[in-house]
C-alpha cells in the first residue's frame, strides 16, 4: 500500500479563512504541481491560519484509497 504524495501552493485571504471558520467554505480546490485537481476538506487547513490568511507550499500524503493521511506546510 504505497502512499501518494502531492505538493501544491495555497493563497487564501484572511476573509476567505474567516468564511472557512464560519462554515461558508467547506472545501478547497487545489491544483498540484503535476496538474491534478484535488478537493480538500477546509478543516485540514485550519492549523495553518495566520492573520494574513493561509499562504505557502503544502504537501499531502494520501493512502491507497486517496484518503488524506496528513498535510504539512513545507514552505
Amino acid at each position: 500500500m504505497a502512499n501518494n504524495i502531492l505538493t501544491f501552493s495555497v493563497s487564501l485571504s484572511a476573509e476567505e479563512v474567516l468564511a472557512m471558520y464560519r462554515g461558508d467554505i467547506r472545501r478547497v480546490m487545489v491544483i498540484t504541481d503535476n496538474g491534478l485537481r484535488v478537493d480538500i476538506n477546509a478543516q485540514h487547513f485550519m492549523n495553518f491560519t495566520t492573520r494574513q490568511g493561509i499562504h505557502g507550499r503544502f504537501r499531502i500524503v494520501l493512502d491507497s484509497n486517496n484518503k488524506l493521511v496528513r498535510m504539512e506546510k513545507i514552505g
